[in-house]
């Protein structure tokens, strides 16, 4: 497949899970967040992480805004 770029996560996933939890920036745990799913074979590529991210939090989507900051 062309434009398909391959690397390789050398961290385990235990290790990302450790990194995911001591991150402070949401953005960087976001990414972590890819690399272990992609890791762990529960996604297989970066597209597919950011589709299944989409479509946990669009449906939390009311009025707005997100519902979970009204605390519903």
């Amino acid at each position: 497949m062309s434009g398909v770029v391959r690397i390789e996560i050398v961290e385990t996933p235990e290790e990302l899970q450790d990194l995911m939890r001591q991150e402070k920036d949401a953005v960087r745990q976001e990414k972590l967040l890819v690399l272990y799913g992609i890791k762990t074979q529960r996604v297989d590529s970066v597209l597919s992480a950011a589709v299944r991210r989409t479509e946990n939090i669009v449906p939390q989507y009311k009025d707005g805004y997100l519902a979970i900051e009204r605390g519903e």
